[in-house]
């Protein structure tokens, strides 16, 4: 499994990959390469326009997505519970979590 946190975390040949992924797509408009996937959405800062984009994309593409929201982590349940509810049956996860470091004095 691999987790993009940066541009920068990719190497020329993977980039290079995904720009002809997404020719192939723009090509074959219509295409359902997630037929049968489903998705976890975690977006607990980010803009409505942010998840319904890859809501959207998701579907056109032909696969499911369920929104996973912020208030769920608020519940008393191990850690460990939740990762594994999750995994269930999913075939990915995405997310957008901002971690801010503030300076103490």
């Amino acid at each position: 499994m691999m987790h993009l946190l940066s541009l920068k975390d990719l190497t020329r040949p993977q980039i290079m990959k995904i720009f002809s992924l997404a020719d192939k797509l723009a090509l074959h408009n219509g295409s359902k390469i997630l037929k049968g996937k489903t998705f976890i959405l975690f977006f607990p800062h980010t803009s409505i326009r942010t998840r319904l984009t890859f809501e959207k994309g998701i579907k056109d593409l032909g696969g499911e997505s369920t929104l996973f929201p912020s208030e769920t982590l608020d519940k008393e349940e191990k850690l460990e519970d939740v990762i594994q509810y999750i995994q269930t049956g999913l075939t990915g996860s995405l997310s957008d979590i901002r971690i801010s470091l503030k300076s103490r004095n």
